[in-house]
């Protein structure tokens, strides 16, 4: 081993190390195991396999230094302090926002998922046939959806049902958690609420994503732990005997889907596994503060870019790869939701974005009375799902799609908070 990879490895080590205490500090103080604990160590896991990947004979990596593990390291732990804040032992109720106002949005993201059901079921049927019968059936797949990609965001609306129901996205996975913990249920929307989130997961088996299976069961597992102390014991089992069935069932066509994708080329699909969790925090080392150029936003928010006037901002990831042609590294590798944001803004905009962002929502999430409001639990959701889903590959709501879920949170934040608004006034009238 050379001097240099001696100390590369000895700056993952300590990196992992970082997380390792940082768990430990954590639970030592919340004394529970909750979103908090299950974001620290999600970041920890990634870290190991950083340190598994750098040394695997597969792939390569420049020299690591420490710095940039720091600088991440504390934008990260910054981003994380809403949820590291939110202690749910400190509430006794979660504010329950109009049944009216709660039915119709519910209702909305129900009628326009079970719109797609039809389609969905008949290239789900299709799909799985072959991605279990044939061993290159989920390359295929993979191939199929990335020649329609092409014509992402061009303006063309060929499915609107569909960009609705993609729109809901984690807060659609936040109103199904939310609504079992009423005591009042609906069991039509309980029940549509369900199926909803299963045809996300159904429609990305069909077309061989395993990116958005994976975010949807990180969002379910982390809002699971966010609420699960206002489930009774009778809904809590059924949470977890219903989703631990569903994982299994989930891991099937995952990991046909990377047998089939990856083979034995190059380390085969254990290197592959290695290569998609470690390389985030790696790629971050050796790029993230230096790029050779930024993309000015072109990524994170390129429909904002597009309503205020700018020109020539890219219509989806190829038109942007072309357009930054010298980037040493783009998004064609993960780099984390931080590393999104320094590679459009540089190392030196990001954090004051991060920064003003944090101090926007603790300003805005602070408990009173043991109670948490609606439009809160929002919020704080919201960090959750960019740091949950953001932690493993790139930032989550980046893109058209990700661009519009980020409208539907503002949108669900400003609606639930003028209804809880609206409820004060008529309490005081009365």
């Amino acid at each position: 081993m050379t001097t240099d990879n001696f100390s590369s490895n000895l700056f993952i080590v300590l990196f992992v190390l970082a997380w390792v205490i940082t768990i430990i500090v954590y639970q030592r103080r919340k004394k529970q195991f909750d979103a908090g604990s299950i974001l620290l160590i999600s970041y920890l896991f990634y870290s190991i396999m950083s340190l598994i990947l750098y040394n695997n004979p597969f792939y390569s990596f420049n020299d690591i230094e420490i710095f940039p593990f720091i600088y991440l390291y504390l934008i990260l732990i910054l981003v994380f302090s809403p949820v590291l804040k939110y202690d749910y032992n400190k509430i006794d109720e979660i504010q329950r926002p109009s049944a009216v106002f709660l039915h119709i949005v519910c209702v909305v993201f129900i009628i326009v998922s079970f719109m797609q059901i039809p389609n969905i079921i008949s290239t789900f049927s299709v799909s799985i046939v072959r991605l279990l019968g044939d061993s290159s059936g989920g390359l295929d797949l993979y191939n199929e959806a990335m020649a329609k990609s092409v014509s992402l965001g061009d303006g063309n609306i060929s499915n609107l049902s569909s960009i609705i129901t993609n729109a809901y996205g984690n807060f659609g996975i936040l109103l199904s958690f939310y609504y079992l913990t009423l005591k009042k249920r609906n069991k039509f929307i309980l029940i549509g609420l369900f199926i909803s989130c299963l045809l996300s997961i159904l429609n990305n088996i069909s077309l061989g994503q395993r990116g958005p299976i994976l975010e949807t069961v990180l969002s379910m597992i982390i809002t699971y732990f966010a609420l699960r102390k206002f489930y009774d014991a009778k809904v809590n089992k059924r949470i977890r005997n219903i989703g631990l069935a569903l994982l299994i069932a989930i891991l099937i066509p995952i990991v046909a889907l990377t047998v089939s994708r990856f083979g034995e080329n190059d380390g085969g699909s254990k290197s592959s596994i290695f290569y998609y969790t470690g390389q985030e925090n790696l790629y971050f080392n050796n790029f993230g503060l230096d790029n050779g150029g930024l993309r000015y936003g072109d990524r994170t928010f390129p429909l904002f870019k597009r309503m205020l006037g700018f020109e020539n901002v890219p219509e989806n990831f190829w038109q942007r790869r072309i357009k930054y042609p010298n980037l040493k590294i783009n998004d064609e590798v993960f780099i984390n939701f931080v590393g999104d944001f320094t590679l459009d803004f540089g190392p030196f905009v990001a954090p004051v974005i991060f920064i003003l962002f944090t101090m926007f929502v603790l300003s805005k999430t602070n408990v009173r009375k043991r109670r948490i409001l609606f439009h809160q639990l929002i919020l704080i959701h919201f960090v959750m799902s960019l740091c949950m889903l953001g932690g493993m590959k790139l930032y989550s709501f980046a893109d058209l799609g990700g661009n519009l879920q980020l409208i539907v949170y503002v949108l669900a934040f400003i609606f639930f908070k003028l209804d809880y608004i609206s409820g004060v006034k008529k309490r005081k009238a009365f």
